[in-house]
């Protein structure tokens, strides 16, 4: 029954490494697959077969690339070649050495020196192993504790049940073999540490997109769709305020984009910004400027005194430009219904927060509209939005 149970564990720790290795493809989960599988191969074989029987020493060979394969996760979980790299040297030299004793366990079918030279280097390359996690710790704590952890539980059953014994007696039905949970309990908290080190990972890349997009804002672009940032926008809007230049500011916003976000995920939704913004960009000139203010909102700065019909006529295109279906994933996804508001300076404001005010109320109006066109301008909500 114990066996059993230890085959099924060491089965499912199996499954679960080939579902990390499908979801993250990376090497570290191919070797942690790997002990685990020949870990199963080889203490089947310790359970079932007799020291004498002809594939006996195909056991002990199984159980020397366990220790081999677990010995190349560790080194890969643990990042010893950056964090220790003169330990590392040490565990290569170990692996070297567990893979001439599988080449002589693969010959020699006598297990009693296999096995001694096998616990011999189990034990050396887990100290080794617990030295780099030590020095490790403080930059990936929980990982370096999973695997200390389970360093102690496969020592702990080491020193309980000795593997040479095998090659002396035969198998007992029965007894625990505590060298075997100690095995089994240590590839279970490596999983444990390999999902630590995912979640390190995961936070590691949103602090840095986050430091990103705070670097990309300070310069003044928008990490995301690669429109001016809002602090660019400020700063060249109070620069014109400043010089007394006439302009038009026009505020954008994507209608119903929430339920792009629910359909379609945030991925999908930050597919859409991004075309939206190529869009805005691709209507206006050189000295125009098109900015992100927050998430589904963008303004223009429109140079010069461009007459309300050129206004409106943009407007219009704007909002067929938007309408635009937006290729994702093999998939066209609805485009943004824009809504459009228009100031002007300085006949509707003399500073650029009065001009966001302006632009922002005749937003609101014209979303506000069940009939009519997509934009407004400011100072003309009471009769309805301009039509140039």
């Amino acid at each position: 029954m114990t066996a059993a149970w230890g085959h099924g564990v060491l089965g499912g720790l199996m499954v679960c490494g080939l579902v990390f290795l499908l979801v993250f493809g990376t090497l570290v989960h191919v070797w942690y697959v790997l002990a685990c599988g020949f870990a199963l191969a080889a203490f089947a074989g310790l359970d079932n077969l007799s020291p004498d029987d002809p594939l006996a020493h195909w056991a002990a060979v199984a159980l020397v690339l366990w220790a081999a394969c677990r010995l190349q996760f560790a080194r890969q979980l643990l990042r010893m070649r950056h964090f220790a790299p003169r330990l590392d040297k040490v565990a290569l030299l170990l692996i070297a050495a567990l893979a001439a004793t599988a080449l002589y366990a693969a010959f020699d079918t006598r297990l009693a020196w296999t096995l001694r030279t096998l616990q011999a280097l189990v034990v050396a390359s887990t100290v080794v192993l617990a030295v780099g996690a030590l020095l490790a710790w403080r930059r990936m704590p929980w990982p370096v504790g999973f695997f200390c952890a389970g360093a102690v539980l496969l020592l702990a059953g080491l020193s309980v049940t000795h593997l040479p014994a095998w090659s002396e007696l035969p198998p007992a039905i029965g007894p625990v073999n505590f060298a075997e949970l100690g095995a089994i309990a240590e590839l279970a908290l490596l999983a444990a540490a390999v999902g630590a080190r995912m979640r390190l990972v995961l936070h590691t890349e949103k602090a840095l997109e986050a430091r990103t997009k705070e670097l990309m804002g300070a310069m003044g672009t928008d990490a995301l769709t690669g429109a001016t940032s809002r602090a660019g926008f400020e700063s060249r809007g109070e620069e014109w305020v400043r010089d007394g230049r006439p302009f038009s500011l026009m505020l954008v916003d994507l209608n119903g984009f929430k339920r792009v976000n629910e359909r379609h995920g945030r991925t999908g939704g930050d597919a859409v910004l991004a075309a939206i913004a190529l869009r805005l960009r691709q209507q206006v000139r050189a000295d125009d400027m098109v900015a992100r203010l927050g998430d589904d909102e963008f303004a223009i700065l429109l140079a010069g005194n461009p007459a309300r019909q050129k206004l409106a006529e943009m407007a219009i295109r704007i909002e067929t430009a938007g309408a635009t279906p937006v290729a994702y994933e093999g998939r066209l996804l609805a485009g943004g219904e824009l809504s459009m508001g228009i100031a002007c300076h300085p006949a509707d404001g003399h500073t650029l927060a009065g001009l966001l005010e302006s632009a922002d109320r005749a937003l609101h109006h014209c979303k506000r509209q069940r009939m009519g066109p997509s934009y407004a301008f400011a100072g003309e909500q009471s009769g309805g939005a301009a039509h140039g």
